[in-house]
């Protein structure tokens, strides 16, 4: 059997690591392709996936990286600063924060595929890659505290000290080998601040769980059909996702706005625009002011029923 290359440590190890920091990335860290602790299947034989049947689709396979690419040696775990929503005081925001650009699925693949392009050769040939963002059936929040990005807080979010909640997560599987980080330490000791917030009460803080029923995110994104007249109360000015859980959160330990890093490409049109802006703009043309957005996953019909719910609840 031929032996396998040694993986990469030291300066090749961080040379590798410039170079997605090179694409504006704001967190790169690294861990093996052994798969994750199974949490998912559990979660979604309790039906706290809520309508979302595409995740129930071999839910076990999502902590299965070599599921995906069969040679990975490594996963290369990075993350996308966004700048977060105005503080709770100020009331909710008619789109999250994470939302208010361009669709971070298209510009953190190419941001990806052009770092990957630069990656060193494998016994003389170029490296295996498998890019996933957030679309993929993996357990990139798993992988990236393993990879030492963050930890998993209370709110199911990846937190690290710098930018709280607020990164958008991708990963590249590999056949280069490369040693793993240490993975994150928790920081969230007794704090329930984002369980507390959850104007649903959608969150089981002692399990670090989520329930897609009670999220307003569900509700206002990924839901077709009527609102339940609940969470049409609880919209208070939402058309599209909710940040309450991750602007609770104290980390990050500044009031200065995060910076957005590279991959992420904000839009003055998306920051908090009234909802009869939102309105015009959708019936004016949903395609040509939301479809390169996020926005676009709740489709015309759904952003405009969300205005009308919360318009009802006055």
């Amino acid at each position: 059997m031929a032996s396998q290359p040694e993986p990469l440590r030291g300066e090749s190890k961080e040379a590798v690591r410039q170079l997605f920091l090179d694409e504006g990335f704001a967190r790169v860290g690294f861990t093996s392709a052994e798969p994750v602790a199974d949490h998912i299947s559990a979660w979604i034989a309790e039906g706290r996936h809520a309508g979302m049947q595409w995740i129930e689709r071999e839910p076990e396979a999502r902590a299965e990286p070599r599921r995906l690419l069969p040679s990975a040696r490594s996963v290369i775990c990075v993350g996308a600063a966004y700048p977060q929503a105005r503080p709770l005081e100020q009331g909710p925001e008619s789109i999250a924060a994470y939302a208010r650009g361009d669709d971070y699925h298209r510009t953190m693949r190419a941001a990806l595929e052009r770092a990957v392009a630069r990656l060193p050769q494998v016994e003389g040939r170029a490296p295996e890659t498998r890019l996933c963002v957030d679309m993929s059936a993996l357990l990139e929040r798993a992988l990236a505290a393993r990879a030492g990005l963050g930890w998993i807080g209370r709110s199911t979010l990846l937190l690290d000290e710098t930018h709280g909640p607020w990164m958008l997560l991708g990963e590249v599987l590999t056949d280069l080998p490369i040693e793993p980080d240490e993975a994150a330490v928790d920081r969230c000791g007794q704090c329930t601040a984002c369980v507390e917030a959850c104007p649903t009460d959608a969150l089981d803080g002692d399990a670090r769980s989520l329930d897609a029923r009670r999220c307003l995110s569900y509700w206002t994104i990924e839901h077709r059909g009527p609102l339940p007249a609940e969470i049409g109360e609880a919209l208070d000015g939402r058309a599209f996702g909710c940040d309450d859980c991750l602007t609770a959160c104290p980390f990050p330990k500044t009031e200065a706005p995060i910076p957005a890093s590279g991959p992420y490409e904000p839009r003055s049109d998306l920051v908090d625009p009234s909802h009869a802006e939102l309105r015009a703009r959708a019936e004016e043309s949903f395609r040509r002011h939301f479809g390169t957005t996020p926005v676009e996953r709740a489709r015309k019909g759904g952003l405009l029923r969300n205005l009308d719910a919360d318009a009802a609840a006055g």
